[in-house]
């Protein structure tokens, strides 16, 4: 007779990764450019060509791994945007007029949003790729496999 097994269900396993490659697949996941010449101003030590080709080629698969959680990503992104640009115009502004307190116009809170977008963006980008490169998050839980 055979017995119906019930299916263990499958632990990710977690990695380690030496603190300076994950710094650096953090830097290439951010999708901020140059990747070599932010690594080399964080003090990392210079790669070569051939290994930051591969670099590049990981980090592409690996964003490739949560594709279908970009335009969540995208518009979380631009709502921490815009919170952030909120909180830095209102917190030293002493006046009722805070734009005019702080003496920022509309359009530098525009660029402001812009660079907070760019920064929350990238960070949620490198964020999400280093649990997916610890194993912390399984792609098929994303992809609904």
């Amino acid at each position: 007779m055979f017995w119906n097994k019930k299916e263990k269900p499958k632990r990710s396993q977690l990695k380690h990764i030496p603190l300076p490659i994950l710094i650096r697949q953090a830097i290439y996941d951010s999708m901020l450019e140059p990747a070599e010449a932010i690594a080399d101003a964080m003090g990392l030590p210079p790669i070569s060509e051939e290994v930051s080709e591969m670099e590049e080629r990981a980090s592409q698969k690996r964003l490739e791994s949560f594709a279908s959680l970009l335009p969540f990503i995208d518009s979380h992104s631009d709502i921490a945007a815009r919170i952030a640009a909120s909180a830095y115009v209102l917190e030293d502004g002493d006046d009722d007029d805070e734009l005019t307190a702080f003496n920022i116009s509309p359009s530098d809170v525009d660029k402001l949003t812009s660079l907070f977008k760019l920064v929350a963006l990238s960070s949620s980008l490198s964020c999400i790729s280093t649990l997916f490169s610890l194993g912390l998050i399984d792609s098929r839980a994303v992809n609904n496999e």
